[in-house]
């Protein structure tokens, strides 16, 4: 079943309003998202020239500030990801940025390719020496492209109109038992319900209309399912809200945010290099049981032809 329908059939409760759109639970598609849903072609303009010039421009600056840490993120999804396919292969990233993550497989051995819509993200890339096509993944991208091991997506899905209609396509250019590896943002959280209902804190995660889309590791799981993968891996990153419960209300400061995302990446790099990495991914595993973590990365396998 599409969900391309008319927002007008998505049905649910509606969980809040803002900025003129309602998220609902739907019904329809088991996950929680904003109606009335964005006009697709508005969308794609405004990725491909603005998102990284006005609604995220300094998103290269930070990240070359946080390469140490992002390379260490990186090395550990790919690790995983090597884990369960039993080695390297060809490696898709759609939405791939500025191609950090691309680069840290490129050196572990993977073929990588890259599909961003940004013109700006995908410049930075190439001229990186990355094989990165500056496009919207749709049906006609994926008709030209030939089949991979893995397919990433990392903060995607929660920005596209039509997820299922997404995940057909990623369905189409993985092998049969190829790996798909989703990150996005974990929202709805029994911390964010505390925050703006006991607490009086603004819903700051609802950013209409750049995220449609609000999942948890339940909702991510299901539409995967749905989409014929069989999940087996998932995890969870700090709960940054954590730090709002402790009176650091970086919602509207973004130097005390800096801040705080400085002292998470201190926790990650000194159990890292101190050799502990295992002992930060059971604190995590703690985090996941108990619904936390700012976002989910949900790794699933897509079923061989026999099954």
């Amino acid at each position: 079943m599409s969900d391309k329908k008319s927002w007008k059939e998505h049905e649910g409760t509606v969980l809040h309003s803002v900025d003129g759109f309602d998220v609902i639970d739907c019904e329809l598609c088991g996950f929680n998202h904003i109606i009335p849903i964005p006009d697709e072609d508005k969308l794609r303009e405004s990725y491909k020239h603005d998102y990284h010039v006005k609604e995220k421009p300094l998103m290269l600056e930070h990240q070359l500030e946080d390469k140490e840490w992002l390379d260490s993120i990186n090395d550990a999804r790919l690790a995983t990801l090597e884990k369960i396919s039993n080695g390297t292969g060809s490696f898709l990233d759609i939405g791939s940025g500025n191609g950090f993550l691309l680069g840290q497989a490129k050196k572990r051995g993977w073929t990588v390719k890259g599909i961003e819509p940004s013109d700006k993200a995908a410049q930075y890339s190439c001229s990186q020496g990355l094989d990165v096509e500056c496009a919207v993944f749709d049906q006609e991208c994926a008709d030209r492209l030939s089949q991979f091991d893995v397919v990433h997506l990392g903060d995607v899905l929660e920005h596209v109109p039509y997820p299922r209609a997404i995940l057909d396509l990623c369905n189409q250019v993985l092998r049969p038992g190829g790996l798909i590896a989703i990150g996005v943002p974990n929202d709805y959280t029994p911390v964010q319900k505390i925050l703006s209902e006991d607490m009086s804190t603004r819903p700051w995660w609802i950013n209409p209309p750049h995220h449609i889309n609000y999942f948890n590791k339940k909702s991510l799981e299901g539409l995967l399912s749905r989409c014929g993968f069989t999940t087996c891996h998932s995890e969870v990153s700090f709960p940054m809200e954590l730090f709002l419960l402790m009176g650091k209300n970086y919602l509207d400061d973004p130097k005390l945010g800096r801040e705080c995302h400085a002292m998470r990446k201190q926790l990650e790099r000194n159990l890292t290099k101190s050799g502990n990495r295992d002992f930060l991914d059971k604190i995590y595993g703690c985090f996941a049981e108990a619904e936390m973590g700012r976002t989910i990365l949900v790794i699933a396998q897509k079923k061989t032809e026999q099954e």
